[in-house]
């Protein structure tokens, strides 16, 4: 038999490959393999896609663009293999149509860069006649999609993130004040601590015998700390509390539990029950409105400690002595608080009423009176958005602060009045037991700033009222109309317990303290919302198209019986036919445009019918339907004998 490479130019002998020239009937592997590898990796993809988005599901969403474009670039990845082995599959079979039917040079042409470029679906003809292989086109230009969607079913959205922990938080420890002395202060961050208290005594050096110090009044911190709270009209907010306690950026909420001073009130007298004379009281219902012009009044002052004790130098010690009067700064009682103030209803009086002339509404008189007492208080804290907000949730009454009754008396001359305190063993001395009386001077400091401004009377005179009480300038009143509130008697124990946690607002005080407690963390988040259902529905529905295109270029890549492509290799190798030598000329640089003529010749891929059969062995390629036969599978095949142009015979 004689070679095919033995007929051409021996100069060109030289540069061809020797080979059997038959071709290899069955499925190579790579090209089987990366269809199914492309697709197993597009499907991994998907699901890691799906197990990245899950993984961020509830949490917060901290570099959110980060997570979205990990997300694209899964997306993108998913759609890059799938589309991958789409087009493998489209590859093989494209070539069982070329096998089957016979199109036009456009058509072929549009089939094989269709995947490449969409301007070739505008061939109706390969449309028409490869519907399927025109379908799975579609799927591959229709993939990306899912990539463009599948980022979006992660979104966000606004949540609260809680946990519960230890937060340290200021309390109030007024053991401090009992071990205090002001010739050593004790240091807190780098200062003086301050107390609630000035003091006398009766040697500045310490070292006279039986010397003591004694209360005096109380501290212009505190002084100051009163004023605040009263006319910001709550407790002064805690500077950088919510930072201190919860952390930056987090609300929280927390309790605190500290014994401190507070005063408990009674009602003693109203308009339908008058013990107002038989309960001690100062005064009756008879001088508030209706009957009387006063609105509000307050007796606070009953056995106040005397101001000042003894002259004394600048030092604070006393000018004359010793000897030293003996109950010299004794603290023998805490004033009660008489208050009595009519509640302006809204009620008209009746016409036979004998008020009805002097007021247009229902006045209901009524008088209350509070003991200091030493309080055990629970307090909640909460903070949002940097603002404070505390409730008293418990407060329980323990003792007096000072166990003493008080009896009112009149000099010999029944003008001037005085009291009578008793018993006198349970005056608190500041000599016997230093850190109690240190303690409970620091409660009556606190009491006689609250005291302050309680005490005097406002009264109705004709149309305006005559204010002679620091009350109008509290929440203890209706600012525009100077009444006293409806529920006075809370409000006073209220207003009180502001004072005491204003306090807590000067770390620089002797008394404040911090202490770690349980507390609710909490802050507003952007929180990672994940839609599986949405991702899933896109990627469901390309890797259902996939599979199916895997299927029908398996099938084909069966049926055509080799495994197939569309590059210039598979180009060169099946297009060798004289035929095509005589339609491409003029054209065979691939310069455009084409002859129209040319672009509408029907080819179809076959055997060959031509005379340069050698070897018994027929030859495939593209050439016209009436010149090319079915291929066999299984049937040997090769190439043609190159001839000459004036040789070759168009049919």
């Amino acid at each position: 038999m004689t070679s095919r490479i033995s007929t051409l130019d021996p100069s060109l002998q030289a540069l061809v490959p020797r080979s059997t020239g038959r071709p290899q009937w069955g499925l190579h592997w790579w090209t089987p393999t990366c269809i199914v590898g492309l697709f197993l990796l597009g499907v991994i993809g998907a699901l890691a896609h799906h197990q990245f988005y899950k993984s961020l599901q509830g949490k917060e969403a901290l570099n959110q663009v980060r997570q979205i474009q990990y997300g694209t670039a899964l997306a993108f990845f998913t759609r890059a293999t799938l589309v991958g082995s789409v087009v493998l599959c489209y590859k093989q079979r494209i070539w069982y149509t070329f096998r089957q039917k016979a199109l036009s040079l456009k058509a072929i042409e549009a089939s094989i860069e269709v995947t490449e470029d969409p301007t070739m679906f505008w061939n109706w003809e390969m449309i028409k006649r490869s519907k399927l292989s025109t379908s799975m086109a579609v799927v591959s230009w229709l993939m990306p999609i899912a990539a463009v969607l599948s980022p979006g079913t992660l979104s966000t959205h606004a949540a609260v993130l809680s946990n519960s922990t230890m937060c340290t938080a200021p309390t109030l420890n007024f053991t401090e004040e009992a071990y205090d002395n002001f010739r050593n202060p004790k240091i807190i961050d780098g200062s003086y601590g301050i107390s609630l208290s000035y003091w006398n005594t009766t040697d500045i050096n310490a070292t006279a015998p039986g010397w003591f110090d004694y209360w005096d009044r109380p501290s212009k911190n505190a002084v100051r700390l009163s004023v605040m709270s009263v006319y910001t009209n709550k407790p002064v907010e805690i500077k950088g509390g919510d930072a201190k306690a919860c952390g930056a950026g987090w609300n929280c909420t927390y309790s605190i539990s500290f014994v401190g001073p507070g005063y408990q009130c009674n009602e003693i007298a109203n308009a339908s029950s008058d013990r107002a004379l038989q309960s001690g009281s100062p005064f009756n219902l008879s001088t508030l409105a209706p009957s009387g012009n006063k609105i509000y009044i307050a007796d606070v002052d009953a056995a106040e400690y005397d101001n000042p004790q003894l002259l004394t130098d600048s030092k604070g010690q006393p000018i004359e002595g010793p000897p030293w009067p003996a109950e010299l700064g004794a603290l023998k009682a805490e004033p009660k608080l008489w208050i009595g103030y009519s509640v302006n209803t809204t009620e008209p009086y009746a016409a036979d009423s004998p008020f009805a002339g002097k007021w247009k509404t229902v006045k209901v008189p009524r008088i209350f009176a509070c003991e200091h007492y030493e309080t055990q208080y629970t307090v909640h804290f909460n903070y949002t958005g940097g603002n404070q907000a505390t409730t008293v949730t418990s407060r329980t009454f323990l003792n007096p602060i000072i166990d003493t009754s008080i009896r009112a008396t009149k000099s010999m001359n029944g003008t001037s009045q005085s009291f009578e305190i008793t018993p006198p063993s349970n005056f608190i001395l500041p000599g016997p037991d230093v850190p109690r009386y240190k303690l409970i001077a620091a409660y009556h400091s606190i009491g006689y700033l609250f005291r302050n401004w309680l005490r005097g009377t406002v009264e109705i005179e004709g149309k305006w009222p005559r204010t002679l009480s620091d009350v109008t300038e509290t929440r203890l009143v209706n600012r525009k109309t100077i009444w006293p509130l409806q529920d006075l008697e809370t409000q006073v124990q209220s207003l009180y317990e502001d004072l005491l946690l204003t306090l807590l607002s000067d770390t620089s005080l002797l008394i404040v303290a911090n202490n770690t407690v349980p507390c609710t963390r909490s802050r507003f988040i952007n929180e990672f919302m994940y839609e599986a259902r949405s991702l899933w529905i896109g990627y469901a529905i390309i890797i259902v198209l996939a599979f199916i295109c895997l299927l029908v270029g398996f099938i084909s890549m069966i049926e055509n019986g080799v495994v197939s492509g569309t590059g210039f290799v598979h180009t060169m190798v099946t297009t060798r036919n004289p035929v095509l030598d005589a339609l491409g000329y003029g054209s065979c640089l691939g310069n455009g445009p084409f002859p129209r003529d040319l672009l509408k010749t029907k080819l179809k891929f076959g055997v060959v019918n031509d005379s340069g059969v050698e070897d018994g062995l027929a030859h495939c390629a593209f050439g016209l339907e009436s010149q090319t036969g079915k291929i066999v599978k299984g049937m040997p095949y090769a190439g043609l004998q190159p001839t000459s142009r004036s040789k070759e015979k168009v049919d």
